[in-house]
Formats: C-alpha cells, sequence, structure tokens
C-alpha cells in the first residue's frame, strides 16, 4: 500500500528521529532528503515536503507521524502566482487559507509546488483542497496586463498591486501571517508579511501556487491556448499580433513580444 501526506518542514528531523528510535534503518533513495525501513514499511521524504509511506503499516505510521504535528493555533495564509512567464494568458495570484480545523486533512492532500505535479493530478488535487481551505484569487487577463504595463512599465509592480487587493481584503477577516513567494529582492508589503524566495516550503502557500495554477490552466483551456513562452508559442503570439491585434491584446502579454 502506498499512501502519503505533505511533511512541514519543522518537522523533518523531528520525524526522522523518531523513527529511527522505532527501530526503522536508513536507506538510500535518488534525490530523497531521507528514507527509513522497518518489517517492509518503508517512509521516504522528498524534497517537495512529500513523505511517501509504503508497505503493510503505511496507514499506522501516517497516523503516528500525524499524532507528532501540532495543530496550528492560527489561520495559515499563504500566496502565490501563475502565468507570470506565459506569453498567453492572464496573471493569476492567489492566496490560500487553512483553518486549524482543516490543516491535518490538508496535510493528506499531499500539497506541493505546482511546478512539481502534471496538469492532471493538480487539478484532481485542487478539487479536493477546495473542499478544504479558502482560496482567494485575483486574475489580470491579457488586455489589463498590457494596459497596466504601458502604465508602470514594471512587471514587479503589477504584482505589487494584485497582491496588495488580496492583502487588503484579507487583513478585513484574519490577523495572521501572510506567505508570499517572493518575486523580487524588495518586500513591498511590510513586516507582517513574510517574502521569501522558495515560498512554497510553506504548506499554504505551496496550497496557493496550487490554485494560481489550476485556474490559469483553465483559462488556456477555455481560449485554446498553448502553455509557456517557448519558440512555439511566441510564433503564435507574433503572427496572431500581426494579423488581428485587437483579439492579441485580450489573449497575450504584448509587452513579451518587444
Amino acid at each position: 500500500m502506498n499512501i502519503s501526506l505533505r511533511l512541514p518542514e519543522e518537522y523533518y528531523e523531528e520525524i526522522f528521529g523518531i523513527l529511527r528510535s522505532l527501530g526503522f534503518y536508513q536507506r538510500e533513495v535518488k534525490n530523497a532528503l531521507w528514507s527509513v525501513c522497518k518489517e517492509g514499511t518503508c517512509a521516504t521524504l522528498y524534497p517537495s515536503g512529500s513523505l511517501l509511506l509504503q508497505g503493510e503499516k503505511s496507514q499506522h505510521i501516517r497516523d503516528l507521524v500525524l499524532s507528532f504535528i501540532k495543530i496550528p493555533k492560527n489561520v495559515q495564509i499563504g500566496c502565490d502566482e501563475s502565468g507570470k512567464g506565459d506569453v498567453f494568458g492572464p496573471l493569476v495570484v492567489c492566496c490560500a487559507v487553512i483553518s486549524p480545523s482543516s490543516y491535518k486533512e490538508v496535510l493528506l492532500a499531499t500539497p506541493k509546488d505546482c511546478k512539481l505535479l502534471k496538469d492532471d493530478e493538480l487539478l484532481k488535487r485542487v478539487q479536493k483542497l477546495s473542499l478544504l481551505v479558502e482560496a482567494r484569487c485575483v486574475i489580470y487577463e491579457p488586455e489589463l496586463l498590457n494596459a497596466l504595463y504601458e502604465e508602470v512599465k514594471n512587471y514587479s509592480r503589477i504584482m505589487d498591486r494584485a497582491y496588495g487587493t488580496l492583502i487588503e481584503e484579507l487583513r478585513k477577516n484574519y490577523d495572521a501571517k501572510i506567505h508570499i513567494d517572493a518575486y523580487s529582492s524588495h518586500n513591498p508589503f511590510g513586516r507582517d508579511v513574510v517574502f521569501e524566495r522558495k515560498g512554497e516550503r510553506e504548506v499554504a502557500t505551496s496550497v496557493a501556487s496550487m490554485f494560481a495554477r489550476a485556474k490559469f490552466l483553465l483559462w488556456l483551456e477555455e481560449h485554446n491556448l498553448p502553455k509557456g513562452s517557448g519558440s512555439k508559442a511566441m510564433y503564435m503570439a507574433k503572427e496572431l499580433l500581426k494579423k488581428d491585434p485587437q483579439k492579441a491584446k485580450k489573449l497575450v502579454k504584448i509587452f513579451f513580444l518587444d
């Protein structure tokens, strides 16, 4: 039996020590942070925070691990974006709010950085997570992005505005730290916002990244457009701009083509 859960980063060493104290022996597994086994049951932790449990006693080990994870006293809030580097489609910024009562259920859904999930798997997990967390999102479609870029000439300032809108909304309901996966070297939101690179190490931020990516993918699917900014996507965007500039402004980040 294979099952998994998301192990918060602050528990990596503690859970390893507990399992070793119970007689689990260490083994080498490629790309894993650690892996231990005992009597045909193995636990393997990956850099994404996913703890893979294999063997007959997987459920028992899962329950044991969860028993050592403390439920946070306050809501956990994390924010991330998707579509920032794609030539087609919107910029989607989402914040995920995880209540203490659903925290462990969220861990069992094994959220991780959206870049580590295939599209189909991501959409399935988001569907499950939507029943457990509150997700607030702002979508800046290409027409608005193009107009804003004409005004400010700085993509990061546009993102400041999108995140700022969500932070203002969240502050009306929650008095908790907000974690944002940093997209620039300067924190524009003040001390009460944690602005760090590789923010997906926080559970709530990884959940937010999944919601943002899901909304972005669904937008592209609705408009039958490709992902990314590779040669194929750039060629399609430039051809569309030549043939129908007005339509291109609604589908393409025109400032990518300069």
